[in-house]
């Protein structure tokens, strides 16, 4: 049990500006109370017990003198494997927002040893490349000027359970956990036969992405330009991390032709999300088509989403909104009847928002924007699809999206204890 109180004195030692995240489990519980910070609670909604469990929380946030802050999240609704992304998704961006009204630069989460251990045999499983194979990070950036850490990443969840005893404090588990309907719960319950090959397969594996973080950094910095006689894998990397940071989503065989790209030195190659210039041997991202002329029903490709436009959840009154229409992102300016877009857009975080889609009639009059509700009252149905489930939670709960390739970096399959 030392060693919880080791890792909060080293990774959270000062208590003043720190919000930890606490669902209601024991690794939550334990950190709560070792930390003895604020406590943030999300309530996704998802299950009838789950108002009860934020209670119970808040009462544990009141037992050890501590402020409590709650979000509920409303309308988070992706059906099949979306949903458990989604989730995570909404949480982190509601503890962004939690942690701004905690005052809060720190947001602690209790991520312990054996999710640790969990979520490298996952990524593995997919094919992930070394960035995620480098595991949960120790720390990383929330929002700006909040950054999240986990300081129970070496601790076990033995010892969490054990804290939880010694100081008699109640905690819950979620049945989400042992789901088999989710990579987790069937990985879980295989477990058992997986530590007959090792029994100190949570240290092994945990030691693994340990180092693996380590050499993930040095060829980070290896990997700042692109050079001549740059080494494939360090030419995958530096495209992946481009290209991200300009919205794309190459996967693997993307990256696999952007190399080819770059050794002719010029051609263009669409990826999810836009599209790859390499000119002089320089690549250039996220050239994609601006606007989009949407002139009759049917399916239009924009920026790696699809508008439909004859079916959907949307609807607007044709004869009031007509043909032509232009699909676009937002401009300065637009308005959604008497106000601008930009003040509607209040509730949605500005790095979302370039991502999102206006529509305009005609007449050049914006009659639907995404993430402000359902388009106006008319018979014509239409459709944006996200390009991934995610973002259409976001948008349906107000929160920030985190893209990223699965094959090479991390998978954002964290879980928040």
């Amino acid at each position: 049990m030392q060693s919880i109180e080791c890792a909060v004195q080293k990774w959270i030692p000062s208590r003043e500006s720190v919000l930890v995240a606490c669902s209601g489990g024991a690794d939550s519980v334990a950190l709560a109370h070792a930390a003895h910070c604020a406590v943030g609670h999300v309530d996704h909604g998802l299950r009838p017990e789950s108002r009860a469990e934020a209670e119970k929380v808040q009462a544990l946030a009141r037992q050890f003198g501590v402020p409590f802050f709650l979000e509920r999240i409303v309308g988070l609704r992706v059906r099949g494997p979306g949903l458990e992304a989604a989730a995570r998704e909404a949480r982190y961006a509601a503890l962004a927002r939690l942690a701004a009204k905690a005052g809060a630069t720190l947001v602690a989460t209790a991520h312990t040893r054996r999710d640790q251990a969990e979520t490298l045999l996952l990524r593995l499983a997919r094919g992930a490349g070394p960035g995620a194979l480098a595991g949960i990070r120790r720390k990383r950036p929330l929002a700006p000027g909040i950054d999240l850490v986990r300081p129970l990443l070496g601790v076990s969840r033995e010892d969490t359970e054990a804290w939880c005893r010694k100081h008699g404090l109640d905690f819950v588990d979620d049945p989400h956990n042992s789901d088999p309907a989710r990579a987790r719960g069937q990985l879980r319950a295989v477990w058992p036969a997986l530590l007959k090959l090792n029994p100190r397969l949570e240290e092994a594996l945990c030691g693994a992405a340990e180092l693996l973080a380590e050499e993930d950094e040095l060829l980070e910095s290896l990997s700042a330009e692109l050079r001549p006689g740059m080494s494939a894998a360090l030419q995958r990397r530096f495209l992946l991390r481009e290209a991200t940071a300009a919205g794309l989503r190459p996967e693997r065989q993307h990256l696999d032709a952007l190399v080819a790209l770059a050794a002719k030195g010029e051609g263009q190659l669409d990826v999810p999300g836009g599209r790859v210039t390499f000119q002089g041997g320089q690549p250039q991202f996220g050239e994609q088509a601006l606007e989009v002329a949407v002139g009759r029903p049917g399916r239009y490709l924009w920026r790696g989403r699809e508008l439909i436009v004859g079916e959907g959840n949307l609807t607007v009154n044709p004869d009031k909104a007509r043909f032509p229409w232009t699909l676009r992102a937002h401009r300065p300016g637009d308005r959604l009847g008497a106000k601008k877009v930009a003040d509607l857009w209040t509730h949605i975080p500005r790095p979302l928002r370039p991502r999102l889609a206006v529509l305009e009639d005609a007449a050049r009059r914006v009659f639907w924007v995404e993430g402000l509700g359902k388009g106006e009252p008319g018979s014509l149905r239409f459709e944006m699809r996200p390009e991934m489930d995610g973002l259409a939670a976001a948008l349906t709960s107000r929160r920030r999206l985190n893209s990223g390739s699965a094959t090479m970096k991390a998978a954002q399959d964290e879980e928040t204890r």
